[in-house]
């Protein structure tokens, strides 16, 4: 069972807004939200809105997603996608910024799990490049 942060909150002015998700996608690419299996309510960024910390059960074979999104006062937003095994380890990062999904951190073979977060969340994205800059040297 493996923990995560979901959120939706904005702020008084609602100028400022955070949202955390937590989605489940297969080996084979299917992509589904989880149902959690405990929730437990927590204090959010913001002071409108709701956060919870829930406790998912993975399945063997899936990968747990956890996105995390913050549109700022001129509305530009920003973030990241991870993606964690059935076990709880982090194997890949997406940065989010200025409409470009970029790769960040962890196993570059894992990047296809985040573009398709991202297209499920339709996300809109002008730049993907989601290969670390030694990967891309070596494909030249």
């Amino acid at each position: 069972m493996l923990e995560a942060r979901v959120e939706k909150s904005k702020s008084r002015s609602g100028k400022h807004a955070v949202r955390d998700l937590v989605i489940l996608v297969s080996s084979k690419g299917e992509v589904k939200e989880p149902r959690p299996r405990l929730q437990q309510p927590t204090r959010p960024i913001y002071s409108r809105g709701e956060a919870y910390h829930i406790y998912i059960d993975v399945p063997e074979g899936w990968y747990l997603v956890q996105v995390h999104l913050v549109r700022n006062l001129r509305g530009h937003v920003k973030g990241y996608i991870e993606v964690y095994s059935d076990t709880g380890e982090i194997l890949f990062r997406a940065v989010y910024r200025k409409l470009k999904l970029r790769y960040s951190d962890g196993d570059p073979h894992y990047a296809w799990v985040a573009q398709r977060v991202a297209d499920y969340l339709k996300l809109p994205v002008k730049n993907i490049n989601l290969a670390p800059h030694s990967h891309r040297s070596m494909n030249k």
